[in-house]
């Protein structure tokens, strides 16, 4: 499969100074805050062995503001240098400290630049010639020769880290990016079916948005809901009380599509049939009548049953964000029984999204899943045929080179 970017083996990195956007956004403990799963940095392993002959520097995110993984990446870079990577760490990211030590990384070393979301310009969504004028780019391109993106989780976003060096420097996907986009060209190319899709988390406003292309492009034959994503589509049937919309955001608008999706495609959306709620700080089953507004964490025995049993049936599965609040380990139930599911499946298997990829990884599911891809979104705009903003920038920078 010939690619319409250039990898690294279209460039020379001996001695270059390279900035590699990265996606090690991992599982974060909500109350310790410290890392839970690293599967995410021992992906991008290959890219950065690769470069131990130029002097690199690494930029990445962790959560967003507000978020409870929204933390400093040095515990990031203790995590790397356990790796075996000589890796440093500074706590700036485009400022007077950042660049005096971008200034001193040798060949061999590693430095990591401080969280790029701690950069509220980060956030901004544009095309790659505006994002390039944020003083993120524009302070820090000047002192590089290369730009390497393997950034794939965040490669459906068109933010200045991910698209906009790609405008000032010559620019090529690191090997994580490349393997990705063979693997989920050729594992999307099969018109087999069943067709299942499994959606969860707790993005819901861009998952609704993204289920709906879904089911539009007539490919999906049972679109399995859970997390947020399922309590939503319960509210909209009238079977669960909007009390339990406070964490959606924007529910209003997510609301309305829900309720056209429910009467476009009855036999195709499936939602929970029971819950699992916390009480008393213990996990009790129950049905929806039965909830009494506790915290509503995973999906209940019967929906499991009901998903399993759909999953193993199925040609093609796809899966995106887990089925509840999994990290607490009461409420991952739901979520584990519908991997344990999905490795047992013979079909065509791809697990999207860093948590549900993370727990196929820790539960050793590698060789019995298809591919566990590192991309929540992006894998699962990849799959609606929408080109991901990452792979136009590189193509265009591609032409330019």
């Amino acid at each position: 499969m010939e690619l319409p970017f250039k990898t690294l083996d279209d460039v020379d990195v001996a001695g270059k100074r390279v900035l590699v956007r990265v996606d090690m956004n991992c599982s974060v403990d909500p109350d310790t805050k410290e890392i839970t799963d690293d599967t995410r940095i021992v992906a991008i392993l290959p890219t950065l062995r690769e470069l131990e002959k130029s002097k690199a520097v690494l930029m990445a995110h962790q959560g967003r503001p507000g978020s409870d993984d929204f933390i400093s990446l040095e515990a990031h870079t203790d995590i790397i240098k356990k790796l075996g990577l000589n890796a440093s760490f500074v706590d700036d990211i485009f400022g007077e400290n950042a660049k005096n030590a971008i200034r001193k990384v040798a060949v061999g070393e590693l430095l990591v630049l401080q969280n790029v979301r701690y950069f509220d310009g980060e956030l901004k969504n544009a095309p790659p010639e505006e994002v390039a004028k944020e003083p993120l780019v524009q302070e820090l391109y000047p002192l590089f020769d290369l730009f390497v993106n393997d950034a794939f989780g965040a490669a459906h976003r068109s933010q200045a880290s991910i698209v906009g060096f790609t405008t000032v420097l010559p620019s090529v996907a690191g090997r994580l990016v490349e393997k990705e986009i063979r693997t989920l060209t050729d594992a999307t190319a099969t018109d087999q079916h069943p067709w299942t899709l499994v959606l969860g988390g707790a993005k819901v406003e861009d998952k609704v948005k993204t289920l709906e292309k879904l089911l539009a492009a007539g490919r999906v034959d049972n679109a399995l809901l859970g997390g947020l994503l399922g309590t939503l589509f319960l509210i909209a049937k009238g079977l669960v009380s909007e009390e339990y919309s406070k964490p959606i955001k924007g529910f209003e608008d997510a609301l309305n599509t829900a309720k056209e999706l429910l009467s476009k495609y009855p036999d195709i959306i499936i939602i929970p049939d029971d819950a699992a709620v916390e009480r008393d700080g213990e996990r009790v089953e129950c049905e929806f009548p039965e909830m009494s507004g506790n915290p509503f964490f995973d999906i209940g025995p019967k929906t499991t049953k009901k998903y399993v049993e759909t999953i193993r049936k199925s040609a093609v599965v796809f899966a995106n964000g887990p089925m509840g609040f999994f990290e607490k380990n009461a409420f991952a139930k739901g979520t584990s029984e519908v991997l344990d599911a999905i490795a047992d499946c013979e079909g065509i298997t791809v697990v999207g999204g860093g948590h549900l990829g993370a727990m196929a990884q820790k539960k050793d599911f590698g060789d019995r899943i298809t591919h566990i891809s590192t991309g929540g979104g992006a894998t699962i705009n990849f799959l609606t045929g929408k080109k991901l903003d990452l792979i136009v920038a590189l193509e265009a920078a591609a032409k330019r080179m």
